[in-house]
This record gives structure tokens, C-alpha cells and sequence, in this order.
């Protein structure tokens, strides 16, 4: 990065990240998106989910962000079940 970042940045020992915006990613057709690999089949079965739960945690964030609301939703644990999902499904079997 050196020469195309400024040195005061680039050499600086606190870094700042972010957090993807899975807030607003999960809202509207990501949403959609997210409700199909929820209830896809092969997330169904596989037996690791308590899907009971799951099915609550998703209709909470469901009426919170159709009230187009980012904060108290359940995006960061969405984020990582669709990551975990995702994760597993790269695995051959």
C-alpha cells in the first residue's frame, strides 16, 4: 500500500474497521434471500439448527425491519448462520 496510501495512515497501529451493512441486506430481497435458504430443504434437514427458535428469531426481524428499523434486529447472528450454512454447504460431502 505504500505510495498509494498516506504514510500517517498506513504505518498508523489503530486501525478502524467497519461492519458489513447486513442491517439493510436483510431487509427487503435479502430478506426473501435469506426466508430461502432458511427453509430450503437441505437446511431443514440437516439437524444442527433448533429450528423452533430460529423460525421465532426470524419473525422478530422480519416485523423489525419492516417498520425500517436497523437497530435490535437479529442481523448479527443471521450474518453468521448464513455464514455457518454457506460454510457447510462448500464442504463436499
Amino acid at each position: 500500500m505504500h505510495g498509494i496510501l498516506p504514510d500517517e495512515t498506513r504505518t498508523r497501529i489503530k486501525k478502524t474497521g467497519w461492519n458489513a451493512p447486513a442491517h439493510q441486506w436483510f431487509a427487503n430481497k435479502g430478506l426473501l434471500e435469506l426466508k430461502e435458504l432458511i427453509y430450503s430443504p437441505t437446511f431443514r434437514q440437516r439437524g444442527i439448527y433448533n429450528l423452533s427458535q430460529l423460525d421465532i428469531i426470524l419473525s422478530e426481524h422480519e416485523a423489525i425491519v419492516s417498520k425500517g428499523e436497523a437497530r435490535d434486529n437479529h442481523m448479527m447472528f443471521l450474518w453468521q448462520l448464513v455464514n455457518l450454512e454457506l460454510w457447510l454447504r462448500s464442504i463436499p460431502a
